[in-house]
């Protein structure tokens, strides 16, 4: 099986006032513009709150999907709570509106990804799944605990509904442990660590919580596999990698389109009030 590496590294820069007052601090993962480079990934906020309390307005999405990792902390409405180690996974397709009355609890923090929906898919309809980290798939092996979001590890299917192929795995290692995951060649993925230090790769590339090493798709059919190896006081891993969508979009706001004229769209929809709420809507 071919070996993947890790072909270029990005930092993250330092937390930043965000959108959400003083007690709300954020920094990009990924940011937007080079989506050549990210697809099917768009772009990734890492959002940090220090006090408790109400958390962002109502705002749309359209075009895209969600994908809100918790990392530490709850985050509630009316659809109800996501606690550490949950996952929202928001399909906005034709659109949708997040809710309102988001309560947040003190020291949370999560990863928000926007991922591009394919072309045929970019207005479906709406719908929300909520992964709960204790209904997820588990793999255990020496010294690395693997949770599978989406996608696959080890022959272990996760029930996630994809518009766009997407692995998300979270992993736990020990000091020293060492995990491969397994990816189709064709993925272009990312590793962020969490908490510790990993080597990933070929070339035993050295990542830290600052750092974000991605993973080009290889020029060849089947599968192929990347090597994650802790260091000394083990380490927390998030592994994404999708199937790229190689397509053009626009983007401006929350909406993600094909078009300037689909964007127009999108407004006047939203101003018109044809969205539906997320917070109202019954997961699937």
């Amino acid at each position: 099986m071919l070996q993947r590496s890790i072909n270029r590294t990005t930092t993250t820069p330092p937390l930043r006032p965000g959108f959400a007052g003083e007690r709300h601090k954020s920094a990009l993962v990924i940011a937007p513009g080079d989506f050549s480079a990210t697809d099917p990934f768009f772009l990734m906020a890492d959002d940090h709150v220090t006090g408790e309390g109400q958390f962002g307005e109502a705002h749309p999405h359209a075009g895209l999907e969600t994908v809100t990792f918790m990392l530490d902390g709850t985050m509630a409405d009316a659809g109800g709570c996501l606690a550490q180690g949950d996952v929202e996974w928001m399909t906005a397709g034709s659109g949708i509106v997040h809710s309102e009355d988001t309560q947040v609890s003190t020291g949370m923090r999560l990863f928000q990804l926007w991922l591009v929906l394919p072309e045929r898919d970019r207005n479906m309809a709406p719908r929300v799944q909520i992964l709960r980290r204790d209904e997820m798939p588990v793999h255990r092996g020496d010294g690395f605990e693997t949770t599978v979001y989406s996608g696959r590890s080890a022959g272990i299917i996760a029930s996630t509904k994809n518009a766009v192929p997407v692995t998300l795995v979270e992993i736990r290692l020990q000091p020293g442990a060492e995990f491969e995951q397994v990816l189709p060649s064709s993925y272009n993925g990312f590793v962020v660590v969490i908490a510790g230090e990993i080597e990933a790769g070929t070339g035993a590339t050295a990542l830290t919580t600052d750092k974000v090493g991605w993973t080009n798709p290889l020029a060849t059919d089947g599968e192929s596999a990347m090597r994650l190896k802790a260091g000394e006081n083990g380490a927390r891993v998030l592994l994404y990698a999708g199937q790229p969508q190689n397509i053009h979009v626009v983007a401006q706001g929350p909406f993600i389109a094909g078009s300037k004229e689909e964007l127009a769209g999108y407004y006047a929809a939203y101003r018109q009030g044809k969205f539906p709420n997320a917070g109202e809507m019954r997961p699937v």
